[in-house]
């Protein structure tokens, strides 16, 4: 996905309807508006979570400004003025006089040779493009088919934890994330059981059981990296938590997710709950 604006086309504020200056939380309700009115995988879906991505984002969306073009008020359209002819019939200064039609013409002789060379390199890569594209759009369709089934698999292990197995939690998650993320994550978990001068951790301490479930998904994007497929997919999870003497309480959430391919697996390198 690219953050440039387009100058001819619409940006992504006026993908969300929303002002240039409008606050995170009218970017973000504009957002959940607007995935709520389209339907999942469709493109109006994509395009506004593409929006949310970088609106969403105070780097991304300070970068995105900074290359738009300033906004300015709509002007009048002029209208032509119609070429006039002086009494002597001849256009007059700073109009354009029309070419005969029995003025010489220059003729071009074509190559032939070099034509016909040209045409055979261009067809030669013309099918080597081809043959290339046909196998990226094969990955992509597969991305598109398997990265969601793994994000919603991935999202209900990693939002889903019992202070009296976290351990146990904590090694199930391991195998299914990558890069920085996956020690990011793993040690904020961790301080689930225990913080770090030894005390109880958070889940501890309240008796937290948390079950996650996903009530649905939606594919975003498939980009590539670097040689490696990245798909984004936004989950909707419902999270069902109990406390000691508490009610249980029921959280909504979106959850946009970033997957990178390894091998034939899909691992987490990013989530974000909004």
């Amino acid at each position: 996905m690219t953050d440039a604006p387009t100058p001819s086309g619409p940006t992504w504020y006026d993908v969300l309807g929303v002002a240039r200056d409008a606050t995170h939380e009218q970017v973000r309700d504009a957002w959940r508006a607007a995935t709520d009115r389209a339907e999942p995988g469709t493109g109006q879906f994509r395009t506004a979570n593409l929006a949310a991505e970088v609106l969403l984002d105070p780097a991304r969306r300070a970068a995105y400004d900074a290359q738009l073009p300033p906004e300015v008020a709509d002007e009048p359209e002029v209208a032509d003025e119609p070429e006039v002819a002086d009494d002597a019939g001849e256009p007059r200064a700073g109009t354009v006089p029309a070419v005969s039609a029995d003025a010489p013409r220059r003729r071009v002789r074509p190559l032939v040779l070099v034509a016909l060379a040209l045409v055979a390199a261009l067809l030669t890569a013309v099918a080597v493009v081809g043959g290339l594209q046909l196998r990226a759009a094969a990955s992509q369709d597969d991305a598109a088919e398997q990265a969601p089934v793994a994000a919603e698999q991935a999202a209900e292990a990693m939002l889903s934890y019992d202070y009296r197995e976290l351990p146990a939690d904590r090694a199930r998650v391991a195998p299914l994330l990558t890069g920085d993320f996956k020690k990011s994550y793993l040690d904020n978990f961790a301080l689930l059981e225990e913080q770090e001068d030894g005390s109880p951790g958070a889940a501890v301490q309240s008796k937290a059981v948390v079950d996650a479930t996903v009530v649905g998904s939606g594919l975003v994007g498939v980009d590539e990296d670097e040689g490696d497929l990245v798909a984004r997919v936004l989950v909707f999870v419902n999270q069902t938590s109990e406390k000691e003497g508490q009610d249980p309480q029921i959280f909504q959430n979106r959850v946009a997710m970033t997957l990178v391919e390894r091998g034939d697996r899909w691992l987490v390198s990013d989530l974000r709950s909004y």
